[in-house]
């Protein structure tokens, strides 16, 4: 029995051995098949596929032996911000403008009369000025005193025939009445018509005097007003006839300049409903300009707008009334006409506005506030902005935080980290009439790339130095539309505070992002 279970495990021991061998038979078998096909294919077409079976093991073999990505939690950004409280004030609607200085009264010097320029005074020149009544031009007076003496004559013979023809009156009533007759003569009878007409001949050579007289006074031209003369077109020695101009003057009593403001401007100062009443007087302008390196400024009120907008340049100009431009005290120099000059017109005062720092539009649509330590975006209505401050009419409530820090729109929801003044109660920053100034960044230290603090995670980037500390973030979408501002506002943002990266808080994280980068 034992030999017959011998005997059948031998047998199957050297089954064992024999299926090997013939499996091992079975692939030399497919080797030789798969050998004579490809012997009996093109050398060519070998090579391709030995190339592509290369290409594809080593594929394989990097896919099969890549190392597995480390995953990390991401940390919870905290945006380090400066805000302001938002506080209803009293706010001056203010515009910047410009123009050029025009003379109130401007005109030509025409002469009334014809004859030769035999003098010319020393101010009668380009640039030169005068005062009313001096004489800058005379003209040849020897026609014109032949021709008064003329007419003087034809007024003493005038004279002599209407006393003539009086007498000749009372003499033929006289008659009349010695030839019995009463009562009121007849006018023949009375030479009633001759008087008259002597009368009318003696007032002719009357006027003719007149007229002798005052050409003989026009042939001293004098100055209409007290001013300075803008071009001289008359020389001595020429001829003039009536109507020749002689110069172009322009007084210099009193001066304006034309403002022109968009429709926006223009209803926002609210000129069209108090110009013109007690009310009007509030608008007060205030003109300067740079001479020599020195800025000057003078006073000026508006007195009247212009009816119609220029169908060109859709604006609407106002006009300004310069109070004593030519007032050389405190070493101010005169105003010229052509000159140009800034303004800055003041018109009503809103009261009970939301104001806030122009940094703190975003987009001209929204502002980031700060509700429960988290970004929050708010939409808001603008109805004024200058180059400083925005008015909002809605979107922000009174005590509201309006974030001033320059940040990415992206980062609405986050958590925030205020200022130490604010959150420690000491100060509670706030936008008023007395205080509009804009709250700015400073400069702040930015991170090494090859130093991960293990503190909580901050944004900071560099800014500009400024009065007050924030630290501003990205600062992308942030810029301000040209066409939302009044004057252009220079942009207090750090070009380098694009780059914003979180940061770890533990070194099992940080390792793990090691990994990831090198991967």
């Amino acid at each position: 029995m034992s030999s017959d279970i011998e005997q059948q495990s031998k047998q199957e021991l050297e089954q064992k051995e024999v299926q090997p061998n013939k499996t091992l038979d079975t692939f030399r078998k497919i080797l030789r098949s798969i050998g004579s096909v490809i012997m009996k294919i093109n050398r060519k077409v070998r090579i391709v596929l030995t190339i592509f079976a290369i290409t594809f093991a080593f594929i394989y073999v990097l896919v099969a032996l890549r190392p597995e990505a480390q995953k990390r939690a991401i940390p919870e950004t905290v945006v380090k911000v400066e805000v302001v409280t938002a506080t209803p004030s009293d706010y001056p609607i203010v515009v910047n403008t410009s123009g050029t200085i025009q003379a109130d009264t401007r005109g030509n010097l025409v002469s009334q009369i014809r004859g030769e320029i035999v003098r010319v005074s020393d101010t009668f020149k380009t640039g030169g000025a005068f005062k009313k009544n001096d004489v800058l031009i005379e003209v040849d007076q020897r026609d014109y005193l032949a021709a008064q003496s003329q007419a003087a004559a034809t007024v003493s013979q005038a004279e002599a025939a209407y006393r003539q023809e009086q007498a000749n009156s009372k003499q033929a009533i006289r008659d009349w009445q010695r030839l019995g007759n009463s009562g009121t003569p007849p006018d023949l009878v009375a030479r009633k018509p001759q008087l008259e007409a002597a009368r009318a001949q003696l007032d002719s050579a009357l006027a003719n005097l007149e007229t002798a007289k005052l050409n003989l006074e026009r042939t001293k031209i004098k100055a209409p007003y007290q001013g300075r003369v803008i071009r001289r077109d008359a020389v001595l020695g020429q001829y003039v006839s009536v109507g020749t101009v002689l110069a172009e003057v322009f007084a210099t009593d009193e001066v304006e300049v034309r403002l022109p403001l968009s429709q926006d401007e223009f209803a926002q100062l609210g000129l069209d409903s108090l110009l013109g009443t007690e009310q009007g007087k509030q608008f007060a302008v205030v003109i300067s300009t740079e001479v020599g390196g020195h800025r000057y400024t003078w006073d000026a009120r508006v007195t009247r707008t212009d009816s119609t907008f220029d169908l060109s340049t859709r604006q609407i100009d106002v006009i300004a009334s310069v109070i004593a431009p030519f007032d050389t005290e405190n070493q101010k120099p005169p105003l010229k006409i052509g000159q140009f000059v800034t303004a800055r017109i003041q018109g009503r005062t809103v009261n009970n506005a939301i104001v806030i720092p122009n940094k703190a539009l975003r987009e001209g649509s929204y502002v980031f506030v700060s509700q429960d330590l988290r970004l929050q975006r708010k939409p808001v209505k603008v109805i004024w902005q200058d180059d400083q401050n925005a008015l909002i009419e809605s979107g922000i409530e009174s005590g509201d935080l309006v974030v001033t820090t320059s940040l990415n729109s992206t980062l609405a929801g986050a958590k925030v980290k205020l200022s130490e003044s604010v959150a420690n109660g000491t100060g509670s920053p706030s936008l008023t009439l007395e205080d509009t100034q804009i709250l700015q960044a400073e400069v702040s230290d930015e991170i090494p790339d090859n130093k991960l603090p293990s503190t909580e995670s901050e944004i900071s980037a560099p800014a500009e130095l400024a009065p007050t500390s924030i630290t501003p973030a990205d600062n992308q979408a942030d810029s301000q539309p040209a066409e939302l501002r009044n004057t252009p506002v220079e942009s207090t943002e750090s070009p380098t505070a694009d780059a914003i990266e979180p940061i770890e808080n533990s070194a099992a994280a940080t390792e793990g992002g090691n990994a990831s980068a090198n991967n």
